[in-house]
């Protein structure tokens, strides 16, 4: 999960994701981020139960060589990035972004988000070549009845960017998940089967 700008549900797609992931094989949540915001998440929500896949925190510099160590016995592993421009924050998402087969940029509708990311698809474009990374454009926070989340998706398409089919409503419900299991996975649950392409196969046999 990348964003190099604040507020675009980073922390919450990856906690989500990571929880879609789990049902599905063993995962792993890297919390790169210095705030520690999943590991805050994942230490309340197991007062509260079981959080059905493991979290660690590796906020530095050097995350794509350390994180070699700890994946091999995880069938999916995610990352969730720090947010910033700072050289720290940069090096640390650069870092993530090498150790990822995909990454997924989390971006809301609204003019600011749109305007902003490009620093973050220009890091992801420097990485790509480094280790076949691929990237998919993920829509967050879209009102349900307003033209924005279209609007934004005609323009990044346009722009040839490959966004995802699933996108993430603006749900009250997923920012005050924070601290809670998850247990209504709402469509993060379509954003796990599209990215692993589960998808795909059930138009295929349909």
């Amino acid at each position: 999960m990348a964003n190099l700008k604040g507020g675009t549900a980073k922390t919450v797609t990856s906690y989500f994701l990571a929880t879609a992931l789990s049902r599905r094989g063993r995962t792993l949540l890297v919390d790169c981020d210095p705030q520690g915001s999943a590991l805050s998440w994942a230490g309340l929500a197991e007062d509260g139960g079981r959080v059905p896949f493991e979290v660690v925190g590796l906020p530095v510099k050097d995350v794509h060589r350390r994180v070699k160590g700890l994946a091999g016995d995880f069938e999916h592993v995610v990352l969730d990035t720090p947010p910033g421009v700072m050289p720290q924050e940069v090096s640390i998402t650069r870092a993530a972004l090498l150790a990822a087969e995909t990454a997924i940029v989390a971006v809301p509708p609204t003019e600011i988000d749109l305007d902003r990311v490009m620093a973050t698809l220009e890091l992801v474009a420097e990485v790509e070549p480094l280790n076949d990374l691929t990237f998919r454009v993920l829509l967050t926070r879209v009102q349900g009845t307003a033209r924005d989340g279209r609007d934004a998706r005609a323009e990044m398409e346009g722009m040839k960017l490959p966004v995802m089919r699933a996108e993430i409503p603006a749900r009250v419900g997923y920012s005050r998940a924070f601290g809670e299991p998850v247990e209504d996975l709402g469509a993060y649950e379509l954003v796990a089967s599209e990215l692993l392409g589960e998808l795909a196969s059930e138009e295929a046999t349909s």
